[in-house]
């Protein structure tokens, strides 16, 4: 990963993922691009003095934490409408990475109805990150929504680029097919069984295509199967594992809600039990 971008409102909630860039951009020598929109409506005094006031602030929180780092950093401060503008600088410098960080707890769930964050996971092609936690350490546990979909399996194979030293958890929920319909412990648990067989072959031999060009080694890979609706599997293993990062496939330009899932990603995006790393099939 050699380009990431970081959007900040420099909102209290923004410094993380400002933080988070920091270190992303440290481990991976990457050129980050730190952006902070304005918005075009103001009069043009006002948008003036905020657009001076955001370089101030920026370059004043990159003197702090830079250190002795030696990645290059560039900071832009542009007036139009901030998932335009987001997604306009993406893909004009090709970000390997685009991150954005939580605002206040409401504004974050009135984000995903249609506005900044959903519009540039939706119509970029950069995985996204959203930022909750503070960046108090490298991503170690990852947990990775399984479905047998393209999405899950692209999914993997860029969480496996970005964190290739971390532990992985593929959790994968179902539903025992005909269950209504099964009579007797024995049937039910047959079923049940024997679709926990072909999951775990998929797993095996999708893990093997990809693994085989994964250098310098593979990454530690777990499994999780569990019966249920999707959110309640995905709540529970949240809750088991506690993962420092969740990452979801996505389909952008049909939208979140259809990719990973059903609705779950749309959920889990709403109200976030960690950071999470959206990645589109294409």
């Amino acid at each position: 990963m050699k380009r990431i971008l970081m959007a900040t409102d420099l909102s209290a909630r923004s410094d993380r993922a400002f933080a988070r860039a920091m270190h992303l951009a440290r481990d991976h020598q990457a050129e980050l691009t730190i952006v902070h929109v304005v918005d075009e409506s103001l009069p043009a005094p006002i948008a003036d003095a905020q657009g001076d006031a955001a370089r101030q602030a920026i370059e004043a929180q990159v003197a702090a934490d830079r250190g002795d780092a030696t990645f290059p950093i560039s900071i832009e401060v542009v007036f139009g409408r901030p998932y335009l503008d987001i997604l306009e600088m993406s893909e004009r410098q090709d970000a390997e990475l685009v991150i954005l960080g939580l605002h206040r707890e409401d504004a974050f769930k009135d984000m995903f109805r249609g506005t900044t964050a959903e519009r540039v996971i939706r119509a970029g092609n950069a995985p996204v990150l959203l930022v909750k936690e503070p960046a108090n350490r490298p991503y170690k546990k990852i947990m990775v929504g399984v479905d047998f979909s393209v999405y899950s399996r692209r999914a993997i194979e860029f969480a496996v680029a970005f964190v290739p030293t971390g532990v992985f958890h593929l959790v994968h929920a179902f539903d025992v097919p005909f269950k209504g319909f099964a009579y007797g412990h024995d049937t039910r648990r047959g079923a049940t069984k024997q679709h926990q067989l072909q999951f775990q072959k998929m797993i095996d031999e999708e893990m093997e295509t990809f693994l085989a060009g994964v250098e310098p080694k593979a990454p530690k890979v777990q499994t999780a199967m569990q019966e249920g609706t999707v959110r309640d599997v995905i709540d529970k293993q949240v809750a088991r594992l506690q993962p420092d990062l969740l990452v979801v496939g996505t389909h952008g330009r049909t939208g979140v809600a259809h990719a990973f899932l059903g609705s779950v990603a749309e959920d889990l995006l709403r109200d976030p039990p960690c950071d999470v790393f959206a990645v589109n099939a294409w």
